[in-house]
């Protein structure tokens, strides 16, 4: 059986426990502490990142990306890319929204937790968060029904606005305005209206985990 190393709140993570629910195959969840004594990240990752998936017989797969791409490779059944070059493109564009859109929030959140913040730097990335919010929400289409298929863009775009909202509500940073987008952002808010009802997206709702990033980024 496949092996997950993953972590309460993380959206990378989730992202592949999403996808592995899609397609139907069976894993172990394995939490572990970044930034800690990550005992198995450190196991099974030269670059001591989460998320991790664990073949049997095969080498740990690393990067949550690259994990993604090994599952459509792996479990092409069913697809979480269609195959229309169009919608591919649609697709995979998605996901980049959603993956950059993630990777720049983190840095704001870090960035505030520094004994220091820069608020030259802050500036820099709120306003990369909502000039990438804007354009995601002018192009969206509504997400997909219960008993549709999902794409890896619509995976990489819901775990990305719902840890958003998580993080704040766990208290693990202080409220910020780039990072509301319910309500603000018509489209999006539908979207994952819809989306929050899929039984994968409620199977892995983020949890909480015992981290201080103060210290962390200090």
């Amino acid at each position: 059986m496949l092996k997950l190393i993953t972590a309460g709140p993380s959206p990378y993570a989730r992202k592949v426990a999403i996808a592995l629910l899609e397609k139907g195959i069976a894993f172990e969840p394995v939490d572990d502490l970044p930034w800690a004594e990550a005992v198995e990240t450190r196991r099974y990752s030269p670059l001591e990142q989460l998320p991790i998936l664990v073949p049997p017989g095969e080498p740990p797969v690393f990067d949550s990306s690259l994990i993604l791409q090994w599952l459509e490779l792996r479990y092409p059944r069913p697809p979480l890319l269609p195959v229309d070059v169009d919608a591919r493109i649609a697709a995979l564009r998605l996901q980049t929204f959603g993956e950059r859109l993630m990777e720049i929030a983190q840095a704001l959140i870090f960035e505030t937790h520094r004994p220091s913040p820069s608020d030259a730097v802050i500036d820099r990335l709120t306003r990369k968060i909502e000039h990438g919010l804007r354009a995601v929400d002018a192009e969206l289409v509504e997400a997909p029904g219960p008993d549709q298929s999902v794409t890896l863009g619509h995976i990489a775009l819901g775990t990305t606005l719902a840890v958003w909202e998580f993080v704040v509500a766990d208290g693990m940073c202080q409220p910020m305005e780039a990072l509301r987008w319910r309500g603000s952002h018509q489209r999006l808010t539908k979207f994952m209206t819809q989306l929050e009802e899929r039984p994968t997206f409620i199977q892995t709702a983020p949890r909480s985990m015992n981290v201080d990033i103060t210290a962390e980024v200090a």
